[in-house]
């Protein structure tokens, strides 16, 4: 499940993008909306200055997301950046 920590990390799990491509595929929503959609039902808030950085968990080649990797981390990026502006693009690899 996606999280936000108290050290300003936001959490992304393989599962949390398999529910956004849900509603983006199934119910047509951009992948921005799917996020936000996401963030809700896991009531997860932030405001400007409470992202420092992005983990996203599916790093390793065996996970079908890898190969898409870099449109999804630029996704979830411009996502978090429309609720945190002053978040810098900074991400775990």
């Amino acid at each position: 499940m996606m999280k936000l920590t108290e050290e300003g990390v936001l959490v992304v799990e393989e599962k949390d993008i398999d529910y956004m491509y849900c509603y983006r595929d199934r119910d047509g929503f951009r992948f921005d909306d799917s996020f936000f959609i996401e963030l809700e039902s896991q009531k997860i808030t932030f405001s400007e200055g409470d992202v420092r950085t992005i983990h996203f968990q599916f790093d390793k080649e065996e996970y079908p997301l890898y190969e898409e990797r870099e449109r999804l981390v630029s996704e979830v990026q411009s996502a978090v950046r429309t609720l945190d502006p002053s978040y810098d693009g900074s991400y775990v690899k």
